[in-house]
């Protein structure tokens, strides 16, 4: 593919984006969005733009998990440090009833406490 406009591109050797070898391949793509009764056709493009979107989320996910893991002394990214990437980062907030269900009924529960007791919307288990 071609260089990607915009603050992507910033021809840094260390951007996660720029180490992108993974592609995921347009027709399973394509054939996932099609399980759904609701879509139709699906123009050609359609499945490479998801699929380049997917790698640069994963990309995105890996490094901020990367780098609370080294903020703590890992080496490895575990799930936990996965989840606390994922509660902790506002670009992951769709994933976070997914990840900790249990934090997004809390919530729930706490919109009728009073707004003026402080709580811990996102516990999470270190």
């Amino acid at each position: 593919m071609d260089a990607i406009p915009g603050p992507l591109a910033t021809g840094d050797s260390a951007s996660p984006f720029a180490k992108i070898k993974t592609h995921f391949p347009p027709a399973k793509i394509k054939k996932i969005m099609q399980t759904d009764e609701d879509i139709g056709k699906v123009s050609q493009a359609t499945p490479v733009i998801t699929g380049r979107s997917l790698e640069f989320f994963i990309a995105m996910l890996v490094d901020k998990s990367s780098q609370i893991a080294r903020e703590q002394g890992s080496k490895r990214i575990t799930g936990d440090i996965m989840k606390k990437t994922i509660m902790a980062d506002e670009k992951f907030d769709f994933l976070r009833e997914i990840v900790c269900p249990e934090a997004t009924q809390q919530d729930s529960s706490n919109d009728d406490a009073d707004p003026d007791v402080d709580t811990n919307q996102f516990p999470v288990d270190v």
